[in-house]
Protein backbone atom coordinates (compact mmCIF):
# COMPACT_ATOMS: atom_id res chain seq x y z
CA UNK A 1 0.00 0.00 0.00
CA UNK A 2 3.24 2.44 0.25
CA UNK A 3 4.13 1.98 -3.25
CA UNK A 4 0.54 2.28 -4.49
CA UNK A 5 -0.11 5.37 -6.31
CA UNK A 6 -2.62 8.01 -4.92
CA UNK A 7 -7.05 7.96 -5.30
CA UNK A 8 -6.87 11.08 -7.30
CA UNK A 9 -3.45 10.04 -9.45
CA UNK A 10 -5.11 6.99 -10.25
CA UNK A 11 -9.13 8.09 -10.99
CA UNK A 12 -7.04 11.18 -13.13
CA UNK A 13 -5.33 8.31 -15.31
CA UNK A 14 -8.42 6.42 -15.65
CA UNK A 15 -10.36 9.62 -16.30
CA UNK A 16 -7.45 10.56 -19.26
CA UNK A 17 -7.80 6.89 -20.67
CA UNK A 18 -11.70 7.11 -21.10
CA UNK A 19 -11.49 10.52 -22.78
CA UNK A 20 -9.41 8.96 -25.33
CA UNK A 21 -11.50 6.47 -25.97
CA UNK A 22 -14.53 8.83 -26.54
CA UNK A 23 -12.69 10.74 -28.75
CA UNK A 24 -12.62 7.62 -30.76
CA UNK A 25 -15.99 6.83 -30.77
CA UNK A 26 -17.22 5.03 -28.08
CA UNK A 27 -20.71 5.75 -26.81
CA UNK A 28 -21.85 8.46 -25.33
CA UNK A 29 -23.29 6.83 -22.04
CA UNK A 30 -19.84 6.08 -21.08
CA UNK A 31 -16.99 3.70 -22.66
CA UNK A 32 -17.91 0.06 -23.33
CA UNK A 33 -16.21 -1.71 -20.13
CA UNK A 34 -16.23 -5.22 -18.76
CA UNK A 35 -16.08 -5.97 -15.26
CA UNK A 36 -16.16 -9.04 -14.14
CA UNK A 37 -18.35 -8.54 -10.46
CA UNK A 38 -19.98 -5.09 -11.45
CA UNK A 39 -22.23 -5.03 -8.51
CA UNK A 40 -19.76 -5.77 -6.30
CA UNK A 41 -17.29 -3.04 -7.85
CA UNK A 42 -19.78 -0.33 -8.79
CA UNK A 43 -20.06 1.05 -5.86
CA UNK A 44 -16.63 1.77 -5.51
CA UNK A 45 -16.53 3.30 -8.67
CA UNK A 46 -19.57 5.70 -8.06
CA UNK A 47 -18.41 6.59 -4.33
CA UNK A 48 -14.73 8.02 -5.94
CA UNK A 49 -16.40 8.95 -8.93
CA UNK A 50 -18.69 11.63 -6.77
CA UNK A 51 -16.17 12.91 -4.54
CA UNK A 52 -13.39 13.53 -7.38
CA UNK A 53 -15.49 14.47 -9.97
CA UNK A 54 -17.98 17.00 -8.56
CA UNK A 55 -21.14 15.10 -9.14
CA UNK A 56 -20.15 14.34 -13.41
CA UNK A 57 -21.75 11.09 -14.49
CA UNK A 58 -19.44 8.28 -14.37
CA UNK A 59 -17.49 8.02 -17.58
CA UNK A 60 -18.22 4.10 -17.94
CA UNK A 61 -20.82 1.94 -19.34
CA UNK A 62 -20.31 -0.89 -17.22
CA UNK A 63 -21.30 -4.76 -18.11
CA UNK A 64 -21.09 -7.39 -15.48
CA UNK A 65 -19.12 -10.78 -16.73
CA UNK A 66 -20.43 -12.81 -14.13
CA UNK A 67 -23.77 -11.98 -15.02
CA UNK A 68 -22.50 -12.73 -18.57
CA UNK A 69 -21.17 -16.36 -17.61
CA UNK A 70 -24.36 -17.16 -15.57
CA UNK A 71 -26.30 -17.51 -18.74
CA UNK A 72 -23.86 -18.70 -20.75
CA UNK A 73 -22.58 -22.12 -18.44
CA UNK A 74 -25.55 -22.24 -16.44
CA UNK A 75 -24.14 -25.24 -14.69
CA UNK A 76 -21.34 -24.99 -13.93
CA UNK A 77 -20.25 -25.16 -9.84
CA UNK A 78 -18.95 -21.51 -9.49
CA UNK A 79 -18.29 -18.64 -12.26
CA UNK A 80 -16.18 -16.91 -9.84
CA UNK A 81 -13.25 -15.04 -11.68
CA UNK A 82 -10.50 -17.88 -11.02
CA UNK A 83 -13.16 -20.90 -11.48
CA UNK A 84 -14.53 -19.16 -15.05
CA UNK A 85 -10.91 -18.40 -16.12
CA UNK A 86 -9.01 -21.64 -15.46
CA UNK A 87 -12.90 -23.46 -17.06
CA UNK A 88 -11.88 -21.22 -20.29
CA UNK A 89 -8.05 -22.56 -19.96
CA UNK A 90 -6.46 -19.33 -18.56
CA UNK A 91 -3.71 -19.74 -15.88
CA UNK A 92 -4.44 -17.13 -13.27
CA UNK A 93 -1.60 -16.20 -11.20
CA UNK A 94 -1.73 -17.46 -7.38
CA UNK A 95 -1.66 -14.00 -5.87
CA UNK A 96 -4.86 -12.86 -5.55
CA UNK A 97 -3.96 -8.90 -7.20
CA UNK A 98 -5.61 -6.58 -9.51
CA UNK A 99 -3.64 -6.87 -12.42
CA UNK A 100 -4.30 -10.80 -12.48
CA UNK A 101 -7.47 -9.95 -12.44
CA UNK A 102 -7.81 -7.68 -15.19
CA UNK A 103 -5.71 -9.98 -17.44
CA UNK A 104 -8.42 -12.84 -16.34
CA UNK A 105 -11.24 -10.70 -17.08
CA UNK A 106 -9.78 -9.84 -20.21
CA UNK A 107 -8.68 -13.57 -21.26
CA UNK A 108 -12.67 -14.49 -20.29
CA UNK A 109 -14.57 -11.79 -22.59
CA UNK A 110 -12.33 -12.80 -25.60
CA UNK A 111 -13.09 -16.93 -25.22
CA UNK A 112 -16.65 -16.05 -25.23
CA UNK A 113 -17.20 -13.65 -27.80
CA UNK A 114 -17.77 -16.76 -30.44
CA UNK A 115 -20.53 -17.85 -27.68
CA UNK A 116 -22.16 -14.32 -27.47
CA UNK A 117 -22.20 -14.74 -31.93
CA UNK A 118 -23.39 -17.87 -31.64
CA UNK A 119 -26.52 -16.60 -29.09
CA UNK A 120 -27.14 -13.79 -31.42
CA UNK A 121 -25.16 -11.00 -29.59
CA UNK A 122 -22.73 -9.27 -32.05
CA UNK A 123 -22.78 -5.33 -30.95
CA UNK A 124 -22.80 -3.67 -27.14
CA UNK A 125 -26.29 -2.68 -27.66
CA UNK A 126 -27.58 -6.23 -28.49
CA UNK A 127 -25.27 -7.31 -25.55
CA UNK A 128 -27.21 -5.07 -22.77
CA UNK A 129 -30.43 -5.87 -24.51
CA UNK A 130 -29.82 -9.59 -23.98
CA UNK A 131 -28.69 -8.69 -20.48
CA UNK A 132 -31.31 -7.17 -19.74
CA UNK A 133 -34.11 -9.56 -20.85
CA UNK A 134 -36.06 -12.21 -18.62
CA UNK A 135 -33.01 -14.53 -17.14
CA UNK A 136 -33.51 -18.44 -18.10
CA UNK A 137 -35.17 -20.09 -15.06
CA UNK A 138 -32.21 -21.08 -13.04
CA UNK A 139 -31.15 -24.66 -11.89
CA UNK A 140 -32.85 -26.02 -8.51
CA UNK A 141 -30.41 -25.50 -5.62
CA UNK A 142 -30.55 -29.06 -5.30
CA UNK A 143 -29.89 -30.11 -8.51
CA UNK A 144 -26.64 -32.71 -8.97
CA UNK A 145 -23.85 -30.46 -10.10
CA UNK A 146 -22.21 -30.67 -13.53
CA UNK A 147 -18.77 -30.60 -13.76
CA UNK A 148 -16.41 -30.77 -17.39
CA UNK A 149 -14.80 -33.71 -15.97
CA UNK A 150 -17.06 -36.37 -17.58
CA UNK A 151 -18.31 -39.19 -15.61
CA UNK A 152 -17.06 -41.66 -17.94
CA UNK A 153 -13.56 -40.29 -17.22
CA UNK A 154 -13.97 -40.76 -13.88
CA UNK A 155 -15.11 -44.39 -13.72
CA UNK A 156 -12.32 -45.04 -16.45
CA UNK A 157 -9.44 -45.09 -13.81
CA UNK A 158 -7.74 -47.92 -12.55
CA UNK A 159 -8.57 -49.53 -8.87
CA UNK A 160 -5.02 -49.02 -7.79
CA UNK A 161 -3.14 -47.00 -5.62
CA UNK A 162 -1.15 -44.45 -7.07
CA UNK A 163 -0.86 -40.80 -7.82
CA UNK A 164 -3.61 -38.59 -9.85
CA UNK A 165 -3.07 -34.88 -11.38
CA UNK A 166 -6.03 -32.62 -12.09
CA UNK A 167 -5.97 -30.48 -15.25
CA UNK A 168 -7.01 -27.61 -16.92
CA UNK A 169 -8.55 -27.42 -20.35
CA UNK A 170 -4.70 -25.84 -21.18
CA UNK A 171 -2.78 -28.85 -19.83
CA UNK A 172 -2.26 -27.03 -16.52
CA UNK A 173 -2.27 -29.16 -13.27
CA UNK A 174 -3.75 -27.50 -10.70
CA UNK A 175 -3.88 -30.31 -7.45
CA UNK A 176 -1.90 -33.65 -7.21
CA UNK A 177 -3.19 -36.40 -4.70
CA UNK A 178 -2.99 -40.18 -3.62
CA UNK A 179 -4.94 -43.09 -3.64
CA UNK A 180 -5.42 -46.23 -2.31
CA UNK A 181 -7.74 -46.66 -5.37
CA UNK A 182 -7.24 -43.63 -8.20
CA UNK A 183 -11.20 -44.46 -9.36
CA UNK A 184 -12.26 -44.45 -5.25
CA UNK A 185 -10.46 -41.30 -4.73
CA UNK A 186 -11.18 -39.40 -7.68
CA UNK A 187 -15.04 -40.07 -7.76
CA UNK A 188 -15.37 -38.87 -4.01
CA UNK A 189 -14.36 -35.80 -5.12
CA UNK A 190 -17.25 -34.86 -7.40
CA UNK A 191 -19.82 -37.18 -5.15
CA UNK A 192 -18.89 -35.53 -1.74
CA UNK A 193 -20.65 -36.45 0.72
CA UNK A 194 -21.69 -33.49 3.16
CA UNK A 195 -21.11 -29.46 1.83
CA UNK A 196 -18.19 -28.73 -0.15
CA UNK A 197 -15.86 -25.63 0.14
CA UNK A 198 -16.02 -23.14 -2.32
CA UNK A 199 -12.49 -23.74 -2.84
CA UNK A 200 -13.27 -27.51 -3.77
CA UNK A 201 -15.62 -26.10 -5.86
CA UNK A 202 -13.65 -23.65 -7.60
CA UNK A 203 -11.11 -26.10 -8.14
CA UNK A 204 -13.77 -28.70 -10.02
CA UNK A 205 -15.16 -26.39 -12.17
CA UNK A 206 -11.52 -26.14 -13.53
CA UNK A 207 -11.19 -29.81 -13.78
CA UNK A 208 -11.07 -31.21 -17.61
CA UNK A 209 -9.06 -34.22 -17.34
CA UNK A 210 -6.91 -36.56 -14.55
CA UNK A 211 -3.69 -37.88 -15.08
CA UNK A 212 -2.97 -41.07 -12.48
CA UNK A 213 0.08 -42.99 -12.20
CA UNK A 214 -0.26 -46.17 -10.84
CA UNK A 215 2.52 -47.25 -7.98
CA UNK A 216 3.07 -50.80 -6.69
CA UNK A 217 1.94 -50.28 -3.07
CA UNK A 218 0.18 -47.20 -1.31
CA UNK A 219 3.72 -46.14 0.74
CA UNK A 220 5.29 -45.43 -2.83
CA UNK A 221 2.04 -43.22 -3.60
CA UNK A 222 2.92 -41.27 -0.77
CA UNK A 223 6.41 -40.62 -1.76
CA UNK A 224 5.78 -39.40 -5.15
CA UNK A 225 2.59 -37.24 -3.78
CA UNK A 226 5.27 -35.26 -2.11
CA UNK A 227 7.36 -34.95 -4.68
CA UNK A 228 5.09 -34.55 -7.50
CA UNK A 229 3.83 -31.78 -5.56
CA UNK A 230 7.02 -30.06 -5.25
CA UNK A 231 8.22 -30.92 -8.69
CA UNK A 232 4.71 -28.74 -10.26
CA UNK A 233 3.46 -26.11 -7.44
CA UNK A 234 -0.07 -27.09 -8.05
CA UNK A 235 -2.07 -24.14 -7.18
CA UNK A 236 -4.58 -26.01 -5.01
CA UNK A 237 -2.64 -27.92 -3.02
CA UNK A 238 -1.58 -26.01 0.44
CA UNK A 239 0.63 -28.92 2.18
CA UNK A 240 4.02 -30.02 0.75
CA UNK A 241 4.43 -27.59 -1.18
CA UNK A 242 8.51 -26.17 -1.36
CA UNK A 243 7.59 -22.46 -1.31
CA UNK A 244 10.59 -20.90 0.93
CA UNK A 245 10.85 -24.25 3.26
CA UNK A 246 13.68 -25.64 4.37
CA UNK A 247 14.29 -28.46 7.23
CA UNK A 248 16.05 -26.58 10.31
CA UNK A 249 18.74 -27.23 13.05
CA UNK A 250 18.66 -26.44 16.52
CA UNK A 251 21.57 -25.30 18.70
CA UNK A 252 22.46 -26.96 21.48
CA UNK A 253 21.09 -25.01 24.47
CA UNK A 254 17.71 -25.10 21.49
CA UNK A 255 17.71 -21.30 21.86
CA UNK A 256 18.64 -20.77 18.40
CA UNK A 257 18.08 -22.43 15.27
CA UNK A 258 19.78 -22.60 11.61
CA UNK A 259 18.31 -23.35 8.73
CA UNK A 260 21.72 -26.07 7.89
CA UNK A 261 23.70 -28.00 10.55
CA UNK A 262 26.79 -26.62 11.35
CA UNK A 263 29.54 -26.83 14.60
CA UNK A 264 26.73 -25.07 16.62
CA UNK A 265 23.55 -26.35 15.05
CA UNK A 266 23.47 -30.16 15.50
CA UNK A 267 20.33 -31.30 16.45
CA UNK A 268 17.86 -31.92 13.91
CA UNK A 269 16.24 -32.42 11.29
CA UNK A 270 13.28 -30.23 12.36
CA UNK A 271 9.96 -28.50 10.58
CA UNK A 272 10.27 -25.09 11.39
CA UNK A 273 12.60 -22.32 13.43
CA UNK A 274 11.16 -22.18 16.43
CA UNK A 275 10.02 -25.93 16.97
CA UNK A 276 11.59 -26.17 20.12
CA UNK A 277 11.19 -23.38 21.60
CA UNK A 278 8.72 -24.91 24.20
CA UNK A 279 11.60 -27.39 25.49
CA UNK A 280 14.08 -24.82 25.87
CA UNK A 281 11.56 -22.80 28.23
CA UNK A 282 11.37 -25.58 29.98
CA UNK A 283 14.45 -26.52 30.44
CA UNK A 284 15.23 -23.02 31.26
CA UNK A 285 12.33 -22.97 34.04
CA UNK A 286 13.32 -26.36 35.57
CA UNK A 287 16.92 -24.45 36.03
CA UNK A 288 15.61 -21.78 37.93
CA UNK A 289 14.73 -18.63 35.18
CA UNK A 290 12.21 -16.13 36.01
CA UNK A 291 9.48 -16.82 34.72
CA UNK A 292 9.04 -13.84 32.43
CA UNK A 293 5.79 -13.77 30.14
CA UNK A 294 7.77 -14.48 27.00
CA UNK A 295 9.19 -18.11 28.51
CA UNK A 296 5.40 -18.78 30.22
CA UNK A 297 4.56 -18.53 26.71
CA UNK A 298 6.70 -20.17 25.35
CA UNK A 299 6.89 -23.32 27.68
CA UNK A 300 2.80 -23.19 26.80
CA UNK A 301 3.17 -22.86 23.00
CA UNK A 302 0.91 -19.85 22.95
CA UNK A 303 1.74 -16.54 22.00
CA UNK A 304 2.83 -14.07 24.40
CA UNK A 305 -0.20 -12.11 24.87
CA UNK A 306 -2.39 -15.01 25.97
CA UNK A 307 0.19 -16.15 28.31
CA UNK A 308 -1.53 -16.94 31.52
CA UNK A 309 -0.74 -14.99 35.02
CA UNK A 310 2.25 -15.71 36.23
CA UNK A 311 0.65 -16.73 39.69
CA UNK A 312 -1.72 -19.23 38.10
CA UNK A 313 1.29 -20.26 35.96
CA UNK A 314 3.86 -20.66 38.92
CA UNK A 315 1.12 -22.94 40.65
CA UNK A 316 1.12 -25.41 37.73
CA UNK A 317 4.72 -25.69 36.86
CA UNK A 318 5.59 -26.64 40.65
CA UNK A 319 2.70 -29.29 40.10
CA UNK A 320 4.63 -30.21 36.91
CA UNK A 321 7.70 -30.03 38.57
CA UNK A 322 7.11 -32.54 41.19
CA UNK A 323 5.47 -35.05 38.86
CA UNK A 324 7.86 -35.03 35.78
CA UNK A 325 10.90 -33.48 37.07
CA UNK A 326 11.59 -35.12 40.84
CA UNK A 327 13.91 -37.50 41.37
CA UNK A 328 13.22 -41.07 41.65
CA UNK A 329 14.82 -44.10 42.16
CA UNK A 330 17.05 -45.52 39.20
CA UNK A 331 17.98 -42.00 38.11
CA UNK A 332 21.31 -41.68 39.11
CA UNK A 333 22.44 -41.41 35.46
CA UNK A 334 20.36 -38.49 34.47
CA UNK A 335 22.13 -35.87 35.18
CA UNK A 336 20.54 -33.05 34.11
CA UNK A 337 16.91 -31.40 33.73
CA UNK A 338 17.07 -31.34 30.05
CA UNK A 339 17.78 -35.04 30.28
CA UNK A 340 15.10 -36.00 32.52
CA UNK A 341 12.84 -34.16 30.36
CA UNK A 342 13.38 -35.73 27.29
CA UNK A 343 13.08 -39.43 29.20
CA UNK A 344 10.05 -38.25 30.89
CA UNK A 345 8.54 -36.65 27.32
CA UNK A 346 9.02 -40.45 25.87
CA UNK A 347 7.23 -41.78 29.18
CA UNK A 348 4.57 -39.70 28.58
CA UNK A 349 4.16 -40.66 24.67
CA UNK A 350 4.13 -43.81 25.62
CA UNK A 351 1.46 -43.82 28.43
CA UNK A 352 -0.79 -41.87 27.02
CA UNK A 353 -0.32 -42.59 23.21
CA UNK A 354 -0.34 -40.48 20.01
CA UNK A 355 -3.86 -38.98 20.46
CA UNK A 356 -2.58 -36.56 23.11
CA UNK A 357 0.54 -35.59 21.16
CA UNK A 358 -1.78 -33.79 18.71
CA UNK A 359 -2.39 -30.16 19.42
CA UNK A 360 -5.41 -28.93 21.83
CA UNK A 361 -8.38 -29.01 19.98
CA UNK A 362 -10.72 -27.40 22.54
CA UNK A 363 -12.45 -24.57 21.46
CA UNK A 364 -12.13 -22.09 25.08
CA UNK A 365 -10.38 -18.75 24.08
CA UNK A 366 -7.08 -18.96 24.10
CA UNK A 367 -6.65 -16.41 26.71
CA UNK A 368 -8.99 -18.18 29.76
CA UNK A 369 -6.74 -20.21 32.00
CA UNK A 370 -6.92 -22.54 34.87
CA UNK A 371 -4.58 -25.08 36.67
CA UNK A 372 -5.93 -28.03 34.65
CA UNK A 373 -5.29 -26.25 31.61
CA UNK A 374 -1.81 -24.66 32.48
CA UNK A 375 -1.22 -28.41 33.73
CA UNK A 376 -1.90 -30.18 30.45
CA UNK A 377 -0.37 -27.46 27.93
CA UNK A 378 2.82 -27.91 29.83
CA UNK A 379 2.60 -31.74 29.65
CA UNK A 380 1.79 -31.45 25.88
CA UNK A 381 4.52 -29.19 24.66
CA UNK A 382 6.71 -31.46 26.59
CA UNK A 383 5.67 -34.77 24.58
CA UNK A 384 5.60 -33.08 21.64
CA UNK A 385 9.06 -31.40 21.48
CA UNK A 386 10.30 -34.79 22.92
CA UNK A 387 8.60 -36.65 19.65
CA UNK A 388 10.21 -33.61 17.41
CA UNK A 389 13.72 -35.07 18.81
CA UNK A 390 13.07 -39.25 19.07
CA UNK A 391 11.39 -38.49 15.08
CA UNK A 392 14.69 -36.69 13.72
CA UNK A 393 17.27 -39.37 15.10
CA UNK A 394 15.22 -41.55 13.30
CA UNK A 395 14.54 -39.86 9.93
CA UNK A 396 18.45 -39.25 10.03
CA UNK A 397 19.05 -43.35 9.98
CA UNK A 398 16.21 -43.92 7.68
CA UNK A 399 17.93 -41.82 4.71
CA UNK A 400 20.66 -43.73 3.97
CA UNK A 401 18.71 -47.55 4.65
CA UNK A 402 17.19 -49.76 2.34
CA UNK A 403 13.41 -50.24 3.58
CA UNK A 404 11.50 -53.25 3.05
CA UNK A 405 7.17 -53.42 3.89
CA UNK A 406 4.73 -55.56 3.51
CA UNK A 407 1.78 -54.19 3.49
CA UNK A 408 -1.76 -55.70 4.71
CA UNK A 409 -3.21 -56.67 1.42
CA UNK A 410 0.35 -57.68 -0.62
CA UNK A 411 1.05 -60.75 -1.37
CA UNK A 412 4.96 -60.27 -0.75
CA UNK A 413 6.89 -57.55 -0.31
CA UNK A 414 8.72 -54.20 -1.99
CA UNK A 415 12.01 -52.42 -1.40
CA UNK A 416 13.65 -49.22 -1.24
CA UNK A 417 17.12 -48.13 -0.98
CA UNK A 418 17.20 -44.72 0.35
CA UNK A 419 20.89 -42.21 -0.26
CA UNK A 420 20.95 -39.03 0.98
CA UNK A 421 16.77 -38.80 1.47
CA UNK A 422 16.64 -39.71 -2.30
CA UNK A 423 15.36 -43.10 -3.34
CA UNK A 424 17.66 -44.42 -5.62
CA UNK A 425 16.25 -48.01 -6.13
CA UNK A 426 13.12 -50.15 -5.51
CA UNK A 427 12.02 -53.31 -6.60
CA UNK A 428 9.81 -56.71 -5.13
CA UNK A 429 10.75 -59.40 -2.13
CA UNK A 430 9.36 -62.30 -1.53
CA UNK A 431 9.32 -61.03 2.26
CA UNK A 432 10.53 -58.54 3.92
CA UNK A 433 13.12 -60.91 5.40
CA UNK A 434 14.77 -60.89 2.20
CA UNK A 435 16.04 -57.23 2.62
CA UNK A 436 19.40 -59.07 4.62
CA UNK A 437 20.50 -60.88 1.33
CA UNK A 438 19.10 -59.52 -2.07
CA UNK A 439 21.88 -59.03 -4.26
CA UNK A 440 19.88 -56.18 -6.09
CA UNK A 441 19.98 -53.77 -2.57
CA UNK A 442 23.66 -53.04 -1.93
CA UNK A 443 23.52 -51.59 1.95
CA UNK A 444 23.80 -48.35 1.54
CA UNK A 445 27.18 -47.11 3.17
CA UNK A 446 26.98 -45.84 6.54
CA UNK A 447 27.76 -41.93 6.88
CA UNK A 448 28.95 -39.86 9.57
CA UNK A 449 26.67 -37.95 11.71
CA UNK A 450 26.90 -34.57 10.12
CA UNK A 451 26.62 -35.94 6.36
CA UNK A 452 24.35 -37.54 7.32
CA UNK A 453 22.11 -34.37 8.38
CA UNK A 454 23.66 -32.33 5.32
CA UNK A 455 21.50 -33.89 3.21
CA UNK A 456 17.69 -32.45 4.68
CA UNK A 457 16.22 -29.95 3.04
CA UNK A 458 12.44 -29.42 3.11
CA UNK A 459 12.23 -31.96 -0.09
CA UNK A 460 13.75 -34.52 1.76
CA UNK A 461 12.46 -33.76 5.19
CA UNK A 462 9.19 -34.12 3.76
CA UNK A 463 9.82 -36.96 2.11
CA UNK A 464 11.65 -38.92 5.19
CA UNK A 465 8.43 -38.17 7.20
CA UNK A 466 6.13 -39.16 5.14
CA UNK A 467 7.94 -42.70 4.96
CA UNK A 468 7.90 -42.72 8.92
CA UNK A 469 4.27 -42.00 8.69
CA UNK A 470 3.82 -44.82 6.41
CA UNK A 471 5.72 -47.24 8.14
CA UNK A 472 3.72 -46.52 11.23
CA UNK A 473 0.49 -47.45 9.23
CA UNK A 474 1.91 -50.22 7.21
CA UNK A 475 2.65 -51.95 10.83
CA UNK A 476 -0.74 -50.32 12.37
CA UNK A 477 -2.53 -52.21 9.49
CA UNK A 478 -1.00 -55.59 10.28
CA UNK A 479 1.75 -55.19 7.86
CA UNK A 480 5.58 -55.73 8.39
CA UNK A 481 8.71 -53.38 8.18
CA UNK A 482 12.26 -54.33 8.24
CA UNK A 483 15.12 -52.10 7.96
CA UNK A 484 18.92 -52.47 6.79
CA UNK A 485 21.29 -49.89 7.64
CA UNK A 486 24.63 -50.12 6.53
CA UNK A 487 25.30 -54.19 6.76
CA UNK A 488 22.71 -54.37 10.35
CA UNK A 489 19.16 -55.85 9.26
CA UNK A 490 15.98 -55.22 11.89
CA UNK A 491 13.91 -57.24 11.47
CA UNK A 492 10.11 -56.54 12.10
CA UNK A 493 10.41 -56.77 15.81
CA UNK A 494 13.51 -54.85 16.41
CA UNK A 495 11.71 -52.14 13.92
CA UNK A 496 8.39 -52.20 16.01
CA UNK A 497 10.71 -50.99 19.02
CA UNK A 498 12.91 -48.36 17.01
CA UNK A 499 9.51 -46.77 16.00
CA UNK A 500 7.68 -46.52 19.67
CA UNK A 501 7.73 -43.22 20.80
CA UNK A 502 8.44 -41.53 17.14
Amino acid sequence: MEQAIGEREAWAELRAETARMAARGAASAGVPTVIHFARFELAFLRDVCERLDGGAPLPLDIVCLHAIAARLFPDLPRRNIRALAGYLGHSPANGRRAGGHVEATAFIWTAILPLLERAGVESWSTLKEWLDAPAPATRPRNARRVYPLAAERRAALPDRPGVYRFLRRNGDVLYVGKATSLKKRVAGHFKARGPVTERGLELLTQVHDVSPIETPSLVEAALLESDEIKRLDPPYNVQLRAADRCAWFASGDLRHAAPAPDDAHRIGPLPSEHALEPLAALIALAGGAVPTRVLRAAALAVPSVFAPERALFDEGFAIFRAEHLAERPGDDCIQTAAERLAATARALWLLRGRADAEPESDDSDPSEWDLARVRRRLERSLVQTGLLLRRSRFLRLIANASVAFRERDMSGARALVIAAGVIHDRCDLPSVAEIASVARLPAVPSREPRDRQACFDAAVYDRMRILLTELHRVRSEGGDVALRIGHHVFAPERVARLMRGI
